[in-house]
């Protein structure tokens, strides 16, 4: 039989009310709390009993003391000679139960607990307020990309994953800070009339932003086609595992060694230092040794729908080709050049298109928009103004083959550049020369095939 558990802990850290429900629950279960760390609690089992625990905090403590300070030692003793045992401590938390049925409460003074709980929080406001701003500039701008350009944002399986973990992080934030800054002044109120009003933290809140995480990380990697991404974001994640592993491991080692608290702050800051620039730098490396030989290339010589030579009737062979290919539940991309080849001394005609295979509907228009806004042209180097935005223009879909054709107009001149559409499918076309019905009737039509 299991004698010993461990379980994620997602409370906010103020809500010690929360916590108390959930161990006098797990106490009913059999399970003790025995040993605290930053993400988990350790639980021994025991027999199925009623109990009652309250949690303290103590912010003059620190994670790093070796043992508990005096004030902790005069505390746990007076709550000892008024019933309340200790279950475990670590740092600033101490967890103590009560096996009475109405035992006397160990915080008296509903005043000091929200002028303790305060402190906890101002504590906490710096990281809160990294995740507030981080949150809203990348969360804020990936939602602001899936509206504007949604082919690069839902073909980017990266940026998924980051857009999605940042905006979680920033509601989570913003909702924790809401509720306590609530809760604090309802409880300052009710300090004065000599009441204690129970936390309510946001760890409901938590699970929803760990399923949406794991949700980003599931079609990051069921989505992502280029090669070696995947071994290069899977070990930036075993190089953060590592880390934190290895911080934890050097404190609690030290502590057990009873280290003092300011030497093992530093030594486990210093071995995070120099993990983080071994391990990201020699990620780094590999990577960049990866680009240069061609193993993380993103470009993947893969067959196109449609070539140059398909139009131009030059062989092939003299062409260089690349087609880039992401695929997604929501749209394909296929981005595909063609250009001189390296060993050709004469230059060709060339051309690009990239076409955009919809999955759903609902994102059609924007796809079109997108396209339509994707080139833009210099009309001058030297003046940050004189920029013109290209517009499209309807013009007869019939040489294509197409449902709708559209071609570039620049002041006046149309341009050798076409978006073309059909049910569930964009192309947007350039091509280096001018060109011919029975082309775009030959183009129209791999096309629409593909």
């Amino acid at each position: 039989m299991k004698t010993t558990r461990r379980e994620y802990i997602p409370f906010s850290f103020y809500d010690h009310t929360g916590m108390e429900k959930h161990l006098e629950k797990m106490a009913r279960k059999g399970w003790m709390v025995e040993e605290l760390s930053n993400t988990t609690w350790r639980y021994r089992k025991i027999e199925p009993k009623k109990l009652h625990f309250s949690v303290s905090f103590d912010t003059r403590a620190s994670d790093f003391e070796p043992e508990p300070t005096e004030e902790q030692m005069i505390f746990q003793e007076f709550c000892q000679r008024s019933g309340w045992k200790l279950a475990a401590a670590s740092g600033r938390m101490q967890i103590f139960y009560n096996e009475e049925e109405n035992p006397l409460p160990i915080q008296t003074d509903p005043e000091m607990e929200v002028q303790m709980v305060g402190k906890l929080a101002l504590r906490a406001v710096p990281l809160y307020a990294i995740f507030l701003v981080l949150g809203f500039l990348i969360g804020g701008g990936w939602c602001a990309s899936l509206v504007n350009t949604p082919i690069k944002a839902l073909t980017t399986p990266g940026g998924v994953l980051l857009g999605l973990s940042w905006l979680c992080l920033f509601v989570y934030s913003a909702a924790d800070l809401i509720v306590y800054n609530t809760w604090r002044h309802r409880a300052l109120a009710a300090a004065q009339r000599g009441e204690f009003l129970p936390t309510r933290g946001g760890h409901e809140l938590v699970y929803v932003v760990l399923v949406v995480v794991a949700l980003g990380l599931v079609y990051w990697f069921a989505v992502e086609r280029r090669p070696g991404m995947r071994l290069m974001t899977g070990g930036m994640l075993l190089a953060y595992v590592v880390i934190y592993l290895a911080m934890n491991g050097t404190k609690n080692s030290l502590k057990r060694k009873k280290v003092s608290a300011g030497l093992n702050r530093a030594a486990t800051l210093g071995v995070d230092i120099i993990l983080a620039i071994v391990l990201i730098g020699g990620i780094s490396w590999l990577v960049f040794q990866g680009i240069t030989n061609g193993t993380f290339s993103m470009e993947e010589q893969l067959e196109a729908p449609l070539s140059a030579s398909d139009l131009t009737g030059v062989d092939e062979e003299k062409y260089l080709t690349t087609v880039n290919v992401e695929m997604t539940p929501f749209l394909d991309r296929r981005v595909v050049q063609c250009r001189t080849g390296f060993d050709q001394t004469e230059k060709l005609p060339g051309m690009k298109y990239t076409l955009v295979k919809l999955y759903a509907p609902w994102i059609y228009d924007a796809c079109f928009r997108e396209l339509c806004r994707d080139t833009v042209v210099e009309t001058a180097s030297h003046t940050h103004e004189d920029i013109t935005y290209l517009q499209y223009e309807a013009i007869d879909p019939a040489p294509w083959g197409a449902e709708q054709a559209y071609q570039f107009n620049l002041e006046g001149e149309f341009q050798q550049k076409y978006i073309l559409c059909w049910q569930n499918k964009l192309v947007q076309l350039e091509a280096d020369w001018n060109l011919t019905t029975q082309q775009m009737a030959a183009a129209g039509e791999k096309l629409a095939g593909a």
